[in-house]
């Protein structure tokens, strides 16, 4: 069951959220989102690999978590009420699942995963 991962332009992230992604590696693409969030927060995918990953530490550096997750097949931004977020919606041959990093106002987030 090997499916597309879809994701925005680069153009579209830069417009949105004032971050333009970087390659950090042959496929995967970086948002480093510190100088808009205050947080240190960063969020890759893989178009390849269909992966994402997110890191969001504390100020010290500790990491507050680190997720990462295979089997992506849509990236999307989602903007209303205020609130932007990076939607990722993901499918396995066992489950499939939403991944919502919201960006502003405050950080945030929500996963969910379900058993197909």
């Amino acid at each position: 069951m090997q499916m597309q991962f879809v994701t925005p332009d680069p153009q579209d992230l830069v417009n949105t959220l004032g971050v333009e992604p970087k390659i950090t590696g042959e496929t995967q693409m970086t948002l480093t989102l510190l100088d808009i969030t205050n947080e240190d927060l960063t969020f890759s995918y893989n178009l390849i690999g269909q992966s994402v990953s997110v890191r969001w530490n504390t100020k010290s550096g500790d990491p507050k978590l680190k997720l990462f997750r295979e089997g992506a097949t849509l990236l999307r931004i989602q903007e209303g009420d205020g609130v932007t977020a990076l939607v990722v919606e993901f499918a396995t041959q066992d489950t499939m699942g939403v991944l919502e990093l919201q960006i502003f106002p405050n950080v945030s987030v929500m996963e969910t995963s379900l058993l197909t």
